[in-house]
């Protein structure tokens, strides 16, 4: 019988809410390797290992996104630095991946867990399809009793299209799989203040209610051997909630006590991240995968409608920055300049920067796609439709919480999972919008 509980059940969705809670725990490589050593951290390794053992013998469907590669390629060529030539690192990727996989494939069969590898890239995920077949073999794994352990597809990934950093692609992962839990380890015990290591008053932050309004000073890149920072997990969090996810970031050494004690437990860990309260869903989940082309500035009015789940039209539109396409990705930022929301533009950057030049009048009307426009006769044409838009401004669950009552049956409401449609949006959708749903 399952001891792992959910923190989705509540009475008006417990039908509609999976009964084994999915856990995504992202390893970054300084916790992987011994740098000094220059080889692998076994024991970190087998602790890992046997936590998620524990996570998935408990009813969990537990993801493992691992770094490393590179690191464990350099480790195994002998290599103390990591070379500039992107042909190099993409090489020391794919000998450190395989040098990693055999560890996590011996050490998991010994513990009696089969595991399975899941390399990825951006381009992936940004389409459709392959997202929805993405989607379906986690699903397969899960039935089967397999942990994915996930990792970027360094060897294929083009600059353009990476997610640069294993932080984003666990937010992805989680978003992918609608996780309830997301663990971002890293070698500190949550987010401060401030550097810690620096200023000697720098406190952690336990819970953060409202993303969009954090105030902290966070440091740049990661490791000599990773990537990641702090800065690529508040991004990372920030997809995460806007899927409905969860997000812890604590001490990857504490990993077995703090995750355990997190999920099984109910006790509160490292720096907690509140999801959002409407969770995407669908197409608007996958925007969260797109990758971003510009950005695009919007005055009150707009951001308010946006936030209703209307369309946005052009007339609301102040700014234009960056280059694009008609249906490529841009956020869409308000007037103290947070992202409130990403979205597939009906216009290219170049018209759309002419309509932002004449702010407060009416936007001229376009004729054909190939011009740069969608043609509307019924008013200011739309520049995203209320369906091609996707809610990043976190709109948190309880603006009074305690850290007691991070986990548990009350505070994940029923709007969460299954929500409505808001106003201004289409019930119709596409077969392949249908099939994400499912």
């Amino acid at each position: 019988m399952s001891v792992l509980r959910s923190p989705m059940k509540t009475a008006a969705h417990l039908e509609s809410v999976q009964e084994q809670p999915t856990v995504v725990i992202k390893v970054g490589t300084s916790s992987l390797l011994r740098t000094e050593a220059g080889t692998l951290h076994l024991s970190q390794i087998c602790t890992l290992c046997e936590t998620v053992s524990r996570l998935a013998r408990a009813g969990g469907r537990v993801v493992l996104v691992s770094s490393g590669a590179v690191g464990a390629g350099m480790f195994r060529m002998g290599l103390t630095e990591k070379p500039r030539e992107v042909a190099k690192k993409q090489a020391l990727a794919a000998v450190g991946q395989v040098h990693l996989m055999r560890y996590y494939e011996d050490i998991f069969n010994t513990i009696g867990i089969k595991c399975a590898q899941v390399l990825l890239t951006l381009e992936n995920l940004s389409n459709r399809k392959q997202y929805v077949r993405a989607r379906n073999t986690f699903n397969a794994l899960f039935d089967m009793g397999v942990v994915p352990v996930v990792n970027e597809n360094d060897c294929v990934a083009v600059e353009e299209l990476r997610f640069g950093d294993n932080d984003t692609l666990s937010a992805q992962v989680a978003a992918l799989c609608e996780a309830q839990w997301l663990f971002l380890l890293t070698d500190v015990d949550g987010l401060y203040t401030s550097n810690p290591n620096t200023d000697p008053t720098a406190r952690r932050i336990e819970v953060v209610e409202n993303i969009n309004e954090l105030d902290v000073d966070v440091g740049g890149a990661g490791s000599s051997v990773g990537t990641g920072g702090m800065v690529t997990k508040l991004t990372a969090a920030r997809i995460a909630c806007a899927a409905g996810c969860k997000t812890i970031v604590c001490l990857s050494s504490n990993l077995e006590k703090d995750v355990e004690a997190c999920v099984l437990r109910g006790e509160p860990v490292g720096t907690a991240f509140l999801p959002a309260k409407i969770a995407a869903k669908g197409k608007k989940k996958w925007l969260l995968a797109v990758p971003i082309q510009g950005e695009i500035g919007v005055d009150r009015s707009g951001a308010s409608a946006v936030l209703r789940g209307m369309p946005l039209l052009t007339s609301h539109v102040t700014r234009c920055e960056g280059s694009f396409r008609v249906q490529e990705c841009v956020c869409i930022v308000n007037e103290d300049g947070q992202e409130i929301a990403r979205g597939l533009c009906n216009y290219n950057s170049a018209v759309l920067a002419d309509t932002a030049k004449d702010y407060g009048l009416a936007a001229p009307m376009g004729t054909i796609m190939e011009d740069g426009w969608v043609d509307d006769e019924d008013g200011p044409p739309e520049c995203m439709h209320a369906n091609n838009i996707c809610i990043t401004h976190v709109e948190t669950l309880k603006k009074s919480f305690s850290v007691n009552d991070f986990v548990g049956a009350g505070y994940d409401s029923n709007e969460s999972r299954g929500a409505s449609p808001g106003p201004g949006t289409s019930p119709r959708q596409s077969h392949e919008d249908h099939e994400d749903n499912e």
